[in-house]
């Protein structure tokens, strides 16, 4: 969890889901990929759907590094979308001319 600059108040942005639990009529429940098509068979109940969906979602998000993560700028701990995500809502938002300067990483040669 973030806290906004000087605010006190705790941001929590979750990442979108890649995966969806979605009725099939009298089928029953299936799990939907991110490209909108059914990922694997048609469970009994919802729960078994579930399930499968949060076993999908978790690979994903393991694929794309995607979790808790500290913050390039302000060190603060917030949920990142992934390996691209450093920089927690705050401080994406400030200002350049903002007092408090952003790291600066040089790449390793080679």
């Amino acid at each position: 969890m973030s806290k906004a600059a000087g605010s006190g108040v705790g941001l929590y942005i979750k990442p979108c889901p890649a995966y969806a639990v979605r009725r099939y009529g009298a089928e029953g429940w299936g799990v939907i990929g991110p490209d909108g098509r059914r990922a694997g068979p048609v469970a009994p109940d919802h729960a078994t759907a579930e399930a499968r969906r949060a076993a999908l979602q978790a690979e994903a998000d393991a694929r794309a590094k995607r979790g808790a993560r500290a913050c390039l700028c302000c060190g603060a701990t917030f949920v990142s979308d992934g390996i691209h995500n450093r920089l927690c809502t705050p401080c994406r938002g400030r200002d350049a001319g903002d007092e408090a300067q952003r790291p600066y990483i040089e790449r390793r040669a080679g």
